[in-house]
């Protein structure tokens, strides 16, 4: 069996997204290049997550460009896929939507938004050599 790799459709990064508890947020930040996992609610057009105020991750409060990227990979299948949605991130002040409980403790007061621009992804699975 041949192994494979396309490009997933933006609806289907979507579906994806949507179906996403965690992943990385990436973006320039005051102290280099970061990224940084997160606990991630997608709705709509728009990727939530809140963060601590003290954490370098509060400066995407402020407005940045930044990429989120949700991933699954299987070792044993040799399987996977990739979304990245990249936006521009805001303090979100409106209504608060229902989020993901985060993994890690502390106190998360500042609530993220990044404003969705272009989705893309990526599938793929490796030759099984058969």
């Amino acid at each position: 069996m041949t192994g494979y790799f396309w490009e997933i459709s933006p609806d289907e990064c979507g579906h994806l997204l949507a179906d996403a508890a965690v992943g990385r947020v990436a973006w320039a930040s005051s102290r280099g290049v970061q990224v940084l996992p997160v606990t991630l609610t997608s709705v709509g057009e728009s990727v939530f997550f809140a963060v601590d105020q003290q954490s370098i991750l509060a400066e995407l409060a402020e407005g940045v460009d930044a990429v989120v990227q949700v991933d699954d990979l299987d070792p044993e299948t040799a399987t996977g896929w990739s979304v990245l949605a990249r936006g521009r991130t805001t303090r979100h002040e409106g209504p608060r939507p229902a989020l993901n409980p985060s993994w890690a403790p502390g106190e998360r007061g500042v609530l993220v938004r990044l404003d969705v621009a272009s989705l893309t992804g990526r599938s793929v699975s490796a030759s099984t050599g058969d």
